[in-house]
């Protein structure tokens, strides 16, 4: 249970994606539609992890 609620790799693994996704868009993309949803999907994951995991330390 505790490995699923560790949210490091995945928060690991976006950030990768937001360098790649910068570095794709300085290049290749006018607009920066990967860099903005690279950072959205950031958000989302910080979000799960700001307020779903207290709720399930507190159940545990």
């Amino acid at each position: 249970m505790n490995m699923a609620l560790n949210f490091d790799w995945l928060t690991n693994l976006l950030a990768i994606l937001f360098v790649v996704a910068c570095l794709y868009d300085a290049r290749y993309d006018e607009y920066g539609t990967l860099t903005l949803s690279a950072a959205v999907m950031g958000l989302v994951v910080m979000a799960i992890e700001v307020f779903l995991k207290p709720a399930f330390d507190m159940s545990l």
